[in-house]
Formats: C-alpha cells, structure tokens, sequence
C-alpha cells in the first residue's frame, strides 16, 4: 500500500471526514425535540468508547450530532480541549445507519484519530479503512460509503476506498 506524505499538519479528510466546518451542534434539552438527538448521542457515544478500547485509542472522542455535516460524519481536534477529538455526525444521515453501518462509520472515523495520533502526515481514506478493518469487516464499511454517495449525490468507487474484496474461499 503506498501513502503520501502531506506537509500540512492537520488535514481535510476527504469524503465523510474533516475538521468541523459551520454545523450546528444538537444539544440535549428538557424538550421532546432534543430527546431523540441526546439518546443518538449517546448511542453513538457507547460505539465510540468500544471501539476506542478495541483499538487502543487513549485520547477523548466527544460525540456530537449536529443538524448538517456536508461530509455525514467528521472528526478533527475538540477546540475545547487540545488532548481530545469531537467526532460530529449528520442527524438526518446517523438516522439512517443501522447498528452495523454505525459501527463501521465509528471504526473509520476512529481510524482517522489513531492516524492522527500516531502519523498525522499520512491521512488517507484508504488507511483509516485498514485501521477500521482492524475492528470492523470490509464489508460492514461498504453500505456506508453506498449511503455517504447517495446522500452527497456524488459517485465514487468503493473499490478505491476499501481495496478490492478478498478472493472468495473456495
């Protein structure tokens, strides 16, 4: 597999992940309108922390779900605290993902933290994905990006993000 080296620090991270751009966070409430977002967050939040133990991750990574993410899912630096990530999700795209596809769009977003964390010269979707795999199947992560495709309305191959499948077993 060959990675680029890039000479910025912190990067754009192409189809469902960068820095957080101008969302508007969903935050929890006393009103029945914010219930449902506070009990995504917490949901999405107990993906992360397994998958964060299941890859050795230390550093915090705070879910947040906001109202519109043009990437569906995104993490980068928690501008609140140095040490930590916030991880932001589309409403509307999280609300679609089954259990699994959650999952996979957690391992690739925590992918990108533990990228960041140990080489943060080489981001690429393709590495994140080989990070992902370490917790989650390739083919968990392909309706994921099916769906971020679909929702972006752009096209993209699977196959440049993920590899090729692995030959089927006789």
């Amino acid at each position: 597999m060959r990675f680029r080296l890039r000479n910025t620090f912190w990067l754009p991270l192409c189809v469902f992940v960068c820095a957080l751009g101008p969302s508007r966070a969903v935050r929890a409430s006393n009103s029945d309108e914010s219930m449902p977002a506070a009990s995504a967050a917490v949901r999405v939040q107990r993906v992360v922390d397994d998958l964060k133990n299941r890859l050795a991750i230390p550093q915090a990574v705070n879910v947040s779900i906001v109202e519109r993410n043009p990437l569906m899912a995104s993490v980068g630096p928690d501008s609140q605290n140095a040490e930590a990530f916030q991880l932001s999700f589309d409403a509307g795209f999280l609300e679609r993902l089954s259990d699994e596809d959650l999952e996979a769009a957690v391992a690739h977003e925590l992918g990108h933290v533990w990228i960041f964390t140990h080489f943060p010269f080489l981001q690429t979707e393709q590495l994140a994905n080989d990070i992902a795999m370490r917790v989650v199947s390739r083919a968990s992560l392909v309706p994921v990006y099916t769906q971020v495709f679909e929702r972006t309305q752009t096209t993209g191959d699977v196959k440049k993000y993920l590899g090729d499948p692995p030959p089927s077993a006789p």
